[in-house]
């Protein structure tokens, strides 16, 4: 008789945890909830505004040029995206650029944020040749908040949106020519971080690209 009542015990908790792991259904499909981000985008505070500095060389020319680019803010934006509605909102120019998950919204919204840096000097800045040879590039970003989580972990996506039109919904998903992952931190608020993005510099280059632009997105 114990051992048929331990069996039912088993057998019950068995179909608990088996309830628990597919119950629902809208939340498994979810994204994890790993972090808000938000990034300072004012065309008229240069000291945080996000800047491409890149380190480049010319064919026969014993100089080696850097030049530092601010990025273009009516053209960067960020979208979110509802997973319980299914819309996408676009926001162009904001003062400050979000990307992660929105735990406070009842939706869980993600949003996706970009950046804009012309290299022809159409917008009055530094022009970088497509016969350049990009030495290194860094991408620099201050980082205004870091909601729901300590560690934010980014995927920085090298991606090509046109700059007439601006942002629409396909940009929300596009695939990346290349990727660049790193972490943000909570201890980053308030501050620039600094990232690497050479490579993705040089595909730009070899691309022939006009703009320089990138994607943020949580990474997994």
């Amino acid at each position: 008789m114990y051992g048929l009542m331990k069996w039912w015990v088993v057998s019950g908790m068995l179909l608990s945890i088996l309830a628990g792991c597919g119950g629902g259904g809208g939340d498994r499909d979810r994204p994890p909830l790993i972090g808000l981000v938000g990034i300072d985008d004012r065309p008229t505070v240069a000291i945080t505004a996000p800047e491409l500095t890149v380190e480049y060389s010319l064919p026969g020319v014993p100089v080696i040029f850097v030049v530092s680019l601010l990025s273009d803010q009516p053209r960067d934006g960020d979208i979110a995206f509802d997973p319980v509605q299914g819309t996408f909102t676009l926001t162009h120019g904001p003062d400050t650029l979000l990307f992660g998950i929105d735990s406070a919204s009842p939706n869980r919204p993600e949003y996706r944020a970009f950046l804009d840096f012309p290299l022809d000097g159409s917008t009055g800045g530094a022009v970088i040749p497509l016969n350049a040879s990009i030495l290194s590039a860094h991408l620099t970003i201050f980082v205004n908040f870091v909601d729901f989580s300590a560690t934010v972990p980014v995927l920085l996506d090298l991606v090509e949106y046109s700059v007439v039109s601006g942002l629409t919904p396909a940009d929300y998903s596009t695939a990346p020519l290349a990727v660049r992952a790193f972490n943000i931190f909570g201890s980053d608020v308030g501050r620039d971080v600094l990232i690497d993005v050479t490579q993705l510099m040089a595909a730009t280059q070899s691309r022939g690209l006009a703009d320089f632009q990138v994607r943020l997105l949580l990474g997994p």
